[in-house]
């Protein structure tokens, strides 16, 4: 029976996989322009960081950074759109029939973004990486660093798959969440570490920023990939993903409540 159910997740998720592969054309131009804004980025911080560094930051580390964190970001930020599917199905009536399906509407909605995240970390975050790698990037010295940090990841992926998952369920209230979006993409940028170290943001702030949801995203998880810090790092997102999954639950239960009051 449990293997039933993880097999009806499976199949989301190769679904979600196998949607993105329609658009592969549009998806390498893309990856091109991020390799570009990654290179800008490390010419940027190479010429603002001291021969000595910043801290801990040396040139090549704050380089490899720079890169490993441009790589990441297409597995935890860049193309999550379930908040976008959910605001279109409240639109147009549909989620009436979603949430009336005899499958936990929260669960499939994750499976199906981590279908959609693998496609994206592999056909166009790793080819990132890859092509930044030629100005240099510290890879870990201990085996252990890889699972730690594939953890992390998966961790960091199912932080942000509950953030875009929450906004979209705020279609629920609101009739526009673009703008809810725009502000959590934000965040999750500045805050979590993926254009610059928290380690350059004033004392409180760069505090804040670390045990935000938002540092779970990128920054802890190069952190880990870097042997910067160890899978303590792991310890917040764990809590976080507790905590927002929680919330997203909540919200579920009171919209659908919303829902059949309202006749939907």
């Amino acid at each position: 029976m449990l293997l039933a159910g993880l097999r009806k997740y499976w199949v989301l998720a190769s679904k979600g996989f196998a949607q993105n592969l329609q658009y592969s054309a549009s998806h390498l131009i893309n990856t091109v322009a991020s390799a570009i804004f990654g290179v800008i980025y490390i010419y940027l911080w190479r010429s603002v960081t001291p021969p000595t560094g910043f801290g801990e930051y040396t040139p090549f580390l704050i380089t490899s950074y720079i890169s490993v964190n441009q790589t990441i970001m297409w597995f935890t930020q860049f193309g999550i759109r379930a908040h976008v599917k959910i605001r279109e199905s409240v639109r147009s009536g549909n989620i009436a029939t979603e949430l009336a399906r005899p499958m936990d509407f929260f669960a499939y909605r994750v499976a199906n973004e981590y279908g959609s995240m693998v496609y994206t970390f592999l056909f166009r975050g790793i080819p990132v990486g890859l092509m930044l790698s030629a100005f240099g990037i510290r890879l870990p010295l201990r085996a252990a660093t890889w699972a730690w940090t594939i953890i992390a990841l998966l961790f960091g992926a199912y932080i942000a798959i509950i953030e875009s998952y929450i906004v979209g369920i705020l279609s629920f209230w609101i009739t526009e969440t673009r703008s809810t979006w725009w502000c959590v993409a934000t965040l999750n940028l500045s805050l979590g570490g993926g254009s610059m170290p928290l380690e350059v943001l004033p004392p409180v702030v760069a505090t804040i920023a670390r045990w935000s949801p938002f540092a779970c995203l990128t920054y802890n998880p190069a952190r880990i990939f870097l042997e910067l810090s160890g899978p303590e790092l792991v310890a917040p997102a764990v809590a976080w993903s507790l905590a927002l999954t929680l919330v997203a639950r909540s919200l579920t239960t009171i919209a659908r409540r919303k829902l059949e009051v309202q006749g939907g």
